[in-house]
């Protein structure tokens, strides 16, 4: 039972990150081998476990494979339950989007998932081809509190799992006897991150070792260490206009880092290029226009159609507004 072993040394390690006395968690279940496993230990370390099975409904059967995900969980001590969602849109960011907002919803306490190191190995090496700065490249930290699934009703999101691997959570469910389900999408050549993991992570362990894996992750909790060093010497801007002054005399990481908290939750995912032009109306000031940034997902498609979300700079502010599109006749 070694996996099942490391599995939940790794839970007791991260149960330190929780707010003293927590001893119940809601877990966020696929029916994957990662989230069972997660269960499992959970379970078999005292906590009260609420199982939240999500059901996409994307694919044929999807009630079924859900119900028994439920069912598994039931069996190891849990509680459990099924949430069916309704997915806005392709892809898999409406998809997750979705499930974070109903497992939040769902959520009494801590929402664990099944994140491994696996996951966040594969994250850096996205964020690399992204060209993707610290923050991102730090990949996934054991507590986040900014995030959907906490705005939704959560009181944080915790991985535990970060430390194992995805070998480990799989050799635990046949060690227990669990059969995991397999998403198919998890081996189309269609996704990504499927891609990545069938592909570029066996030829990466094939030329630099077996090891890469685990050195990707352990780069990544190195990199969160000096993100969460440059956030604690962040200044914390309101929500009304953002002085120039207050960014003119801080270095570029930290110009863009307060521009960024300063757009937190009014303005949608920003990419490099949205700060990097809201960095020039401060560093490279000469009179240019105004810069679009994405509104949030929370706002209704008719205002984003008319309207366009932009920061300008009007003598020494930064000020969010918003513009009438162009029409082309």
């Amino acid at each position: 039972m070694r996996h099942t072993a490391a599995v939940r040394r790794a839970l007791r390690a991260a149960a330190a990150d929780l707010p003293a006395g927590t001893d119940a968690v809601t877990v966020g279940v696929s029916g994957g081998g990662d989230s069972l496993a997660l269960v499992a230990a959970a379970c078999a370390e005292g906590f009260g476990v609420r199982a939240v099975v999500v059901d996409h409904g994307l694919q044929p059967g999807s009630a079924a494979v859900a119900a028994r995900a439920a069912a598994t969980c039931r069996d190891l001590g849990a509680e459990a339950e099924v949430v069916a969602v309704t997915v806005d849109g392709p892809g898999e960011g409406p998809a997750r989007d979705a499930r974070y907002r109903a497992l939040g919803r769902a959520a009494r306490g801590p929402l664990a998932v099944g994140h491994t190191a696996d996951d966040d190995a594969e994250g850096v090496l996205l964020g690399l081809a992204r060209g993707s700065g610290t923050t991102s490249l730090a990949g996934l930290a054991p507590v986040t509190v900014d995030h959907p699934a906490v705005a939704a009703g959560a009181t944080l999101l915790w991985r535990p799992l970060l430390r194992v691997t995805r070998e480990q959570t799989y050799g635990s469910c046949a060690e227990l006897g669990l059969d995991p389900w397999r998403d198919p999408h998890n081996a189309s050549p269609d996704v990504l991150r499927s891609r990545l993991r069938h592909e570029v992570m066996p030829l990466l362990r094939e030329v630099l070792g077996e090891a890469v894996g685990a050195n990707l992750a352990r780069s990544a909790r190195l990199l969160r260490e000096d993100d969460d060093a440059l956030r604690a010497l962040t200044p914390t801007p309101g929500p009304g206009p953002l002085p120039v002054a207050t960014l003119a005399g801080l270095p570029a990481a930290l110009r863009r880092r307060t521009v960024r908290a300063w757009l937190r939750g009014r303005a949608g995912a920003l990419t490099a290029a949205h700060l990097g032009a809201v960095d020039a109306l401060v560093a490279d000031w000469h009179g240019q226009g105004p810069v679009s940034v994405p509104w949030p997902s929370t706002m209704d498609a008719a205002r984003r159609a008319d309207l366009r979300l932009v920061v300008a700079r009007r003598d020494a502010d930064l000020v969010l507004d918003e513009q009438p599109r162009k029409r082309h006749v």
